[in-house]
């Protein structure tokens, strides 16, 4: 699969300096129900994002696609092509392996009038397995956003729109005879006020989300009930006591409104607020860390149908450069997410990732990534949810740079799900046979790649 930089709050602070930003992560996706993270372009204003450099992401100019210039836009296209095995694509003890064949195209386009600037962006990533053709899915996006300075403030609005699917493979679903489709429309907008050593960026969020209904062990799996409208504003303030060194306080409230209710149960609505606190920190370009922490409390309208959820919760990386040639990345994470089964509602995640880079030559990048998550469900007032799900991921990569247009990847990557259901069953409307988590499952993947770029 296409690498991820997933860290919940780097996508959300949007045009927030450097110093503030989560110096985030770069690694194979978590086997999640939603990939949104994996799709939402930093490049776009409202979107994007200044984490910490690496040695796999700082400029190469010498190496590195130039684009085409049509008059102030700059056009930069892409083609991937993988090829590879994955002996495990349905996610079940008894895996079921293929060939894989990913075709990856993407154009995007960057421009700017004196004050003002443009990004756009198209994506389509299509996954292919010929031995197991119905697990086959196509994800595309679409992203289109503008910036304006006034002064040293800066007014960013982001626009994005998603297709994409869940798999059998994903924490959080139930053993899948085929992917799901959904789709997100999503807009943001932010407000940068720089006051010198003080800054404040209020801004706001608001999406839709739509799915399809699925199909487990003949059975249908109803997720059109998660469709919903989800509006979250939120306040970001730092004060900056020493260069490249600041504290910083994140306030949002997400209220999410959903179109229908699950068969037998009240609609879903809820209220999450959280506060966190903490402190964004380089010391002399070697050692840089973020650390916030704070707390969250999900309430739902349904009071007597759903119990609230409350967790403290952290979000933290550190970016490490013991030499010029190798830089080490780690992130931890901890909040509450949205369920894909009726029956848990809701649930608590603590995610952990680790990436090391090593320059073995100017155009060579080796890597090492990990990552670890462990999903907690709460239980409903009727007493129906609970248990966990643990994801764990690791590999290795190497990437080679032939010249500006052509790049040489190879990568193997090793992950595993292991599920507790603790009781967790869906209503017999929902799915016949009860299942609410998928099969424990181990998984191998291998995949060489071709990228072009002009």
């Amino acid at each position: 699969m296409a690498r991820r930089c997933s860290f919940r709050l780097m996508l959300r602070l949007g045009a927030v300096p450097p110093a503030i930003v989560a110096l985030g992560v770069c690694h194979p996706p978590k086997a999640s129900a939603q990939a949104i993270d994996e799709y939402l372009n930093a490049g776009i204003p409202g979107y994007d994002t200044a984490a910490g450099v690496t040695v796999a992401t700082r400029a190469h100019p010498e190496y590195e696609a130039q684009g085409v210039r049509l008059g102030n836009f700059v056009i930069t296209p892409e083609l991937k092509e993988s090829v590879g095995y994955d002996d495990n694509v349905t996610g079940t003890h008894d895996a079921h392996g293929s060939a894989m064949i990913e075709t990856n195209a993407s154009v995007n386009a960057a421009g700017a009038w004196s004050d003002i600037r443009f990004a756009g962006a198209l994506t389509v990533d299509d996954y292919e397995y010929p031995e197991q053709s119905d697990q086959g899915y196509t994800n595309w996006s679409a992203a289109l956003g503008g910036s304006h300075d006034f002064g040293r403030d800066t007014l960013s609005v982001g626009y994005t729109h998603l297709n994409l699917n869940q798999t059998p493979r994903g924490l959080n679903m139930p053993g899948l005879n085929q992917t799901i489709a959904y789709r997100m429309d999503d807009l943001r907008a932010n407000y940068h006020v720089d006051l010198g050593h003080f800054f404040v960026q209020p801004g706001i969020d608001v999406s839709y989300y739509s799915f399809d209904n699925g199909n487990v062990g003949g059975e249908e799996y109803l997720q059109t009930y998660r469709d919903r409208v989800t509006i979250s504003p939120e306040l970001v303030g730092s004060y900056e006591f020493a260069t490249r060194r600041r504290v910083v306080v994140v306030l949002r409230d997400t209220q999410s409104d959903f179109d229908q209710s699950p068969p037998g149960q009240p609609r879903q609505n809820f209220n999450d607020a959280s506060a966190l606190g903490g402190l964004a920190y380089d010391a002399d370009g070697i050692i840089g860390f973020r650390l916030l922490a704070g707390y969250e409390e999900r309430s739902f309208a349904a009071s007597a149908a759903y119990r609230s959820i409350w967790a403290p919760v952290v979000e933290g990386a550190v970016t490490w450069t013991p030499t010029g040639l190798t830089t080490v990345t780690g992130s931890a994470a901890r909040y509450i997410e949205d369920s894909a089964a009726e029956a848990t509602v809701g649930y608590t995640e603590t995610a952990l990732k680790l990436k090391v880079d090593h320059e073995y030559l100017r155009n060579v990048i080796l890597s090492l990534h990990g990552a670890f998550y462990l999903d907690d469900y709460g239980k409903a007032v009727n007493g129906t949810g609970g248990g966990n799900e643990n994801f764990l991921t690791a590999g290795v990569g190497a990437s080679y740079a032939v010249n500006r247009n052509v790049r040489l990847a190879a990568d193997y990557t090793f992950s595993t799900r292991n599920s507790s259901s603790g009781g967790a069953v869906l209503p017999e409307s929902f799915l016949t046979n009860g299942e609410v988590f998928g099969n424990n499952y181990s998984e191998n993947t291998f995949r060489l790649t071709l990228r072009l770029a002009l």
